[in-house]
Formats: C-alpha cells, structure tokens, sequence
C-alpha cells in the first residue's frame, strides 16, 4: 500500500519519513497529536508579509521531514528520531483552546515539514476554525495533489520553499527528486488561498537561478510576496561562507523590477525588508530584520482601506477572514 501524502508516494512499510504505517488497510500516523514545540510568533517573522500584519500565530511543530536540506536551520527536530525529543500530547480541541486563551489570530504549522503529520494537523485546524482561529504553514511543497487539496479546504496562508528552479539542486541539496511538483503546488495554491513563497540563496550553487524564479513567479501572481534568504551555514553546509549582501542586493533590486514585493529579509538592518509602492517609491509597510528568520513591523502606512497614502495605489493586503487575496 503506498502513501499519498508526499510525492515520494512511500510503498508501505518502508515510510521515508518514518511517520506513517499501514493498518487494517489505512495509511495512519504513528505518532498522532504529538508536537515537538509550540510557541507565539509574529507573522512577519514566519515570514508573511502581504497577511495580518503585526499579528501573532501560535506556531506548531512536529518532528521529522520528508526532505534532508543540506543547510537546514531546524535539524535537530527534522532529522532526528521521535525518542531524542521531548514530544507534547496535545489533542485537536486542547491545542486550539490553547491558542485561543493565548491571545493569537491562529495556528501556524511550522518548524518542519508539516505534512508528515499531515492528519493531525487537519484535525488541528479544525478543531481551530470551529473556534474561529485561522490556519497557516509552512511547507517545502512536495505534497501530492491529493494532499494540497486537503491543505488548501483548511488552512487561509501558505509559505512555500521554493529552494531552486532545478531538480538536479534538490536532488544533490535537498533529497527532493524533482522541483515539478512544487511549481505545480505553487500555482494550484495561488488560485485558493494566500500564498508567499521563500528562496533560501546558496551563493555559487542557485544564486544564478533568481531571474528563472522571478519570470515563474511573475507568471503565477506579480503581485506576489518573494522572500529571498541567504544561507545560514547550518547543518551539513556548516563551514561554508553566507552569500556577499551587496552581490544579493543586485540580484534582488533586479528581481523587483518585474517582482514588486521581493524582500532580502535575513540580515540585520537590511534595507529591502520594507513594502514599496510600485507606483510612486513611498514606503507602505516599514520592517527592520532582527534575526535570521523575518523582520520584525516598525509601521504600518498604509490608509484604512489599504492604499497608499501619497497616490492611492491599492495594495494587495490579503483579509484573511474573507478567503484571502488572489
């Protein structure tokens, strides 16, 4: 019996992800409604920019992956076993209440891949809309059809890592045989709810690949938030040396001619955190970076019905509550 979750399609029992089993004729989770961490986080520190500016998701993580990134900033739960973590028992109800009594908008899915645990994080968001509470993630997009349509019935935001534009880099970086399910992912979610997309920027080896990106990205929305990181040497990429910011910078000012809202938000006091019109060069949405991860809303320009104060442009604020920005 194989999987349909991820696109490796796993032939049962051999689970690449080690977080799935066959019984009595069912794909099921071995270890439903266990989370590695929770905690309150700003949305733009996930990053999501053009979403609930200022506002704070309970971010929600299991552990394990179905990808193995060579500069993964979160391997010591992705690619370590279930019984070197400390691991919470939180039913769907109880983790939505939890968020609830804490004050945030919702439930973000994070810290790794989260569709390993894929049917309690349904159950989850569920549990959270029956009480009004939103549902996000973060995902490397290498999720079956099947799957995505399930996401995209539940959750209101997503944030796609779009790591390359070559399937050779996610076979050799990733473990990931092939980018194609992620562009196809990234295109079917942009038509059903809102959707940001990040690069994490290995110098030498995808650097060249952000015009590529860029024409794809603008073909799917241009009106779309691109989130350009550049490596943190982490993981198996430990020694190696951060992208130059100013050889980045070019490559990214040369990405918003076509791509507006490209953002260089993972170095302090970068200076392409902020939301520019397109229009006429005023600064809509004011951020500063402060971690390796996002930036932190210093202000918020914006008039009451989301244009810009100086010539009216209508920026493309996604309201949530209504279904999101298309």
């Amino acid at each position: 019996m194989n999987c349909n979750y991820c696109e490796f399609r796993c032939q049962m029992p051999n689970s690449l992800c080690k977080m799935y089993e066959e019984k009595d004729g069912q794909i099921v989770e071995k270890y439903p409604h266990k989370w590695s961490s929770y905690h309150p986080n700003a949305t733009e520190s996930i990053p999501i920019y053009h979403a609930l500016p200022n506002c704070q998701m309970m971010e929600v993580g299991s552990f394990n992956c179905n990808a193995n990134c060579a500069y993964c900033i979160n391997a010591r739960v992705a690619t370590i076993p279930e019984n070197g973590l400390f691991l919470f028992d939180f039913t769907p109800e109880r983790l939505a209440e939890m968020t609830a009594k804490s004050g945030c908008a919702g439930i973000h899915f994070g810290v790794n891949e989260f569709v390993v645990s894929l049917p309690s994080v349904l159950a989850a968001a569920a549990a959270a809309s029956r009480l009004g509470l939103l549902v996000g993630g973060s995902s490397n997009g290498f999720m079956t059809p099947e799957a995505a349509e399930l996401i995209a019935a539940k959750f209101s935001y997503l944030n796609i890592s779009l790591k390359s534009f070559s399937s050779e880099y996610y076979q050799k970086y990733t473990g990931l045989p092939s980018v194609e399910p992620i562009l196809r992912n990234i295109k079917y979610f942009a038509d059903k709810l809102h959707l940001e997309i990040t690069t994490p920027v290995v110098q030498g080896l995808n650097d060249h690949e952000l015009p590529a990106i860029t024409e794809f990205l603008a073909g799917v929305n241009p009106n779309i938030a691109w989130h350009i990181f550049r490596l943190q040497p982490q993981y198996k990429m430990e020694g190696r040396v951060p992208p130059d910011i100013n050889e980045l910078t070019v490559l990214v000012e040369k990405a918003r001619q076509k791509l507006p809202f490209t953002y260089f938000s993972n170095f302090i006091g970068s200076p392409l955190d902020n939301t520019i019109c397109p229009v006429c060069g005023e600064i809509l949405m004011e951020r500063i970076c402060r971690s390796s991860c996002g930036a932190v809303l210093l202000d918020n320009y914006l008039n009451a019905d989301n244009r810009c104060a100086r010539c009216g442009y209508q920026f493309p604020l996604a309201d949530l509550n209504k279904g999101g920005q298309k």
